[in-house]
């Protein structure tokens, strides 16, 4: 006969359900610490860009002929150190010194790294976005000879010249570099300069 207090049987179940409960809290709350001791990140401005007008024609030798104007329709303010735009289309590309005669139409990308860059039809003072911002309301003009000029002419962050082909679709893709995130994109069948 046992005694009373003597028994070959574990733990009881009531002890053995408390310590798996009370390890469960404790991994919760070190993945929970771990999750949200990060930063949440930043989101990107959000901004209705549209074009308004698209000129262009890859026989003119004139580049300031091949433009796009672009429209802030609403939403935040862009500021002109923090957004890239990308052009996408049909067209030709050229670097500073390069000839800008007739060449056949190949897909393009031109980006402009920021918009502080001297704007070629504003002179040699103006720049693309007037202020430190791109508000609602305003429109910009990107134009052709906005690329790097040899002899330093235009300082500016576009990375070549450019000619769209008329007739063609182009694209323009708005976006903030401090989140890398995608601001707008817009697209217009370009007219004849």
């Amino acid at each position: 006969m046992k005694k009373f207090g003597e028994s070959d049987e574990a733990v009881s179940q009531v002890i053995g359900v408390t310590s798996m409960l009370g390890l469960t809290v404790i991994m919760i709350s070190i993945v929970s610490l771990s999750v949200f001791s990060f930063a949440l990140p930043e989101s990107a401005p959000q901004a209705k860009i549209v074009i308004v007008e698209a000129r262009g024609d890859i026989g003119t030798t004139a580049l300031h002929d091949n433009f796009i104007v672009l429209k802030h329709k609403g939403g935040d303010s862009l500021n002109e150190n923090d957004t890239k735009i990308i052009v996408t289309g049909k067209g030709y590309t050229y670097t500073a010194g390069e000839d800008p005669h007739l060449s056949s139409a190949q897909n393009m990308r031109v980006t402009y790294t920021d918009l502080i860059g001297e704007n070629y039809i504003e002179s040699y003072d103006g720049e693309i976005v007037d202020g430190a911002s791109w508000d609602t309301g305003e429109t910009i003009t990107i134009y052709g000879s906005d690329g790097v000029a040899p002899f330093g002419f235009y300082h500016n962050t576009v990375d070549s010249k450019w000619k769209i082909d008329d007739g063609s679709t182009v694209t323009v893709t708005i976006i903030d570099t401090t989140t890398n995130g995608v601001i707008a994109v817009s697209q217009a069948t370009v007219k004849d300069a």
